[in-house]
């Protein structure tokens, strides 16, 4: 099916979303697991996007009637289900939200000492200022964040592509000499393709892509759109991500890249420290910044409404009908509170990012993404038509990215 200009406005939404922190720390894990397992995953993660954000369209866009992803699971298994999918959703994005929070904070926290000499600024008041900040452009409402964002995000992705074709005259193709060591190879396949999922995912977008079209079109039609959309993302997010991954690791070397991940920053703070002209020390900052915060501003909502959704149903369980009656806007402002100071005391804390994607993050993403769409398709008669002989395939890859991390650590 071609797609019009509707679908394409959603490709580009759905590659917004997945373009952030998880393109800048992708590089360091990768990076530091040599060439090998880079070239592996990059052959075969076109596929394993597709197909798992594909299930999650076609769970929506196929629903008798139009809703998002908990509607539609409630429609077939019932409240309980839904509930459950509620939660796994909200705790798909509730830890990216802790890694953008932690990222921001070190990016500004590195330009301030490094390229502007303040040093001995106080991480607490620093990151309060930050988080009070982008959370206030949330708080200032949704048209404008929304102008905010695209406002963002259109440079970004221009800079990000600027950036990796720049770097080309530096690249040290003496990498492409490492032997291949199967042990090796292996424990930095499990290593990276959790960190992979997680740049490649754009998942919380999903759920309205397909609620959106289901509300426009009929069943069938709303899911042959949908898949166009997921297969058109997944290929310009393979090459945008994996053209800028090769780039940044054949620019500099698995000891740099180590000391990144030791100071817990991002690919392009750690550019910014070593590249020689004073324009782009300057400028690579201001990219990682807009990258996360960009994505900060659309995971912030995502988790906000899904802990207002779950809030709401615990306190309405009894009595559904009451739900209507909640002051939403008084229990917006109450979670918007309560996540920010969560989120200021865990950034101030500064967790290890390569680690809360690895372990924290892309397991749930796995689950939420890869196994559950598998197993609806399993057990709803309606979706069984949509199974696919890749199904065992994209599970397997699924507790891959469970398992990665943890058992890649061990070996």
């Amino acid at each position: 099916m071609t797609l019009d200009r509707k679908d394409w406005e959603w490709v580009l939404t759905c590659f917004g979303t997945a373009v952030g922190a998880g393109i800048l720390y992708l590089p360091i894990r990768a990076g530091m697991g040599g060439i090998w397992s880079m070239l592996i995953l990059t052959a075969i993660i076109f596929p394993i996007t597709y197909v798992a954000h594909r299930g999650i369209t076609r769970v929506v866009a196929s629903c008798p009637q139009p809703t998002d992803i908990i509607g539609a699971v409630e429609h077939d298994l019932g409240r309980n289900v839904g509930f459950a999918v509620s939660i796994l959703y909200f705790l798909s994005i509730v830890t990216i939200c802790v890694g953008y929070a932690t990222g921001v904070t070190n990016i500004v926290a590195s330009f301030l000492e490094n390229q502007m000499g303040i040093e001995g600024f106080s991480r607490t008041i620093l990151t309060f200022l930050l988080l009070a900040s982008l959370t206030g452009v949330i708080l200032a409402g949704e048209k404008f964040m929304v102008r905010v964002t695209s406002f963002m995000t259109f440079p970004l992705i221009v800079m990000l592509a600027g950036l990796s074709i720049y770097m080309i005259p530096q690249w040290n193709l003496s990498v492409l000499n490492t032997p291949f060591e199967s042990a090796e190879v292996l424990k930095n396949l499990l290593l990276l393709f959790p960190v992979l999922v997680f740049a490649m995912n754009f998942s919380p977008v999903c759920s309205t892509l397909a609620a959106s079209y289901r509300a426009r079109y009929s069943a069938n039609e709303a899911v042959a759109r949908t898949d166009g959309i997921i297969k058109w993302t997944s290929l310009i997010l393979l090459v945008f991500v994996m053209f800028f991954v090769f780039s940044m690791v054949l620019a500099t070397s698995p000891e740099v890249l180590a000391s990144s991940q030791e100071k817990n920053i991002d690919i392009l703070t750690t550019m910014s420290l070593i590249v020689s002209q004073p324009f782009l020390r300057y400028l690579i900052p201001a990219i990682a910044f807009l990258a996360i915060a960009s994505s900060y501003f659309g995971h912030f909502v995502g988790t906000r409404e899904g802990l207002v959704g779950i809030t709401t149903r615990v306190m309405t369980w009894s009595n559904p009908a009451a739900e209507a009656k909640l002051d939403r806007k008084k229990i917006n402002l109450v979670v918007t509170l309560v996540m920010m100071l969560g989120l200021w005391f865990l950034a101030v804390y500064n967790p290890p990012i390569l680690k809360i994607i690895g372990a924290l993050s892309a397991p749930v993403i796995a689950i939420y993404a890869y196994l559950m769409p598998v197993m609806l398709m399993k057990r709803i008669p309606r979706l069984m038509i949509y199974q696919s002989r890749t199904a065992g395939f994209i599970f397997v890859m699924g507790v891959v990215g469970i398992l990665g991390d943890f058992v890649g650590s061990y070996l």
